[in-house]
């Protein structure tokens, strides 16, 4: 029988061979800004919720003119985001991080973000539908929502431009930079997301407190998104511009619906 040196080849490759390493867990987060920064950022969001608040009611009983209030409003959105960009380590990394994951396109971001506004609208809903049973049901101040919202083609000219602002804004302080913030610190993802959004409802207290929880329930739908995403925050972008602009669109239509069901129901 002939010598098979292939054979001896084989069995020496097998020997040889070395198992590759395991996939490498992920990339421990790194803070995006100083930890001073982020206190103080901490500091001026309890300012404004508070100065939201206390402005809230006044909106109420003065009926103050909505446009001058809706361009202050955008500014604001803006200084802000301005003094949380100014703090960032890495500014070119943090906005390719939010705006050009290359996985999606333009269309299929619009499209996900339909689908996010659905689903945080869900989120609302079912949070809502829980506090029915519970004393905060009845914190919603609904008045303030009435006087702040556009009564006017006009001001819904205007609250087009708060929506898009809040959707821009808001996303990239609390989803692009909190919420990258507490993951460093925290090394928890999950939880992060959630003091995150915790956070964000908080700021809307000028909406009551029985708002905090649903919109912090919206906002966990967010946070999960873009930890799926990679933190391209293009979807949830479109998801929160549509959250404020349809919530308007409703109270501005509402008058004409209720004409409209009148003439037909004398």
């Amino acid at each position: 029988m002939a010598y098979d040196s292939t054979l001896d080849a084989a069995q020496l490759d097998d020997d040889a061979y070395i198992a590759p390493p395991p996939p490498s867990a992920e990339e421990t987060p790194k803070p995006v800004a100083h930890w001073l920064h982020t206190v103080a950022l901490g500091g001026v969001l309890l300012l404004t919720t508070l100065y939201g608040h206390s402005r809230a009611g006044e909106a109420i009983v003065t009926e103050a003119p909505r446009i001058p209030r809706y361009i202050s409003t955008m500014m604001l959105e803006w200084l802000l985001l301005g003094a949380v960009i100014a703090g960032v380590y890495h500014r070119r990394v943090f906005f390719l991080t939010a705006f050009r994951n290359r996985a999606n396109s333009v269309a299929q971001c619009l499209g996900l973000g339909i689908v996010v506004y659905i689903l945080g609208f869900m989120a609302i809903a079912i949070v809502g539908a829980a506090l029915y049973f519970t004393p905060l049901f009845h914190k919603r101040n609904e008045a303030v929502i009435l006087a702040m919202s556009p009564h006017t083609p006009l001001e819904f000219v205007f609250w087009f431009g708060v929506s898009l602002s809040a959707g821009v804004c808001e996303e990239l302080i609390f989803r692009g930079y909190l919420q990258q913030q507490l993951t460093a610190w925290t090394r928890r993802p999950v939880a992060s997301i959630f003091i995150a959004a915790l956070l964000f409802g908080s700021v809307h207290l000028y909406e009551g407190l029985g708002a905090i929880l649903p919109l912090a329930a919206l906002a966990v739908v967010y946070g999960f998104v873009v930890r799926h995403y990679k933190g391209d925050l293009r979807a949830v972008i479109v998801a929160h511009t549509l959250q404020d602009f349809i919530v308007a669109f409703i109270v501005l239509a509402k008058p004409y619906l209720e004409r409209y069901q009148h003439q037909l129901h004398p």
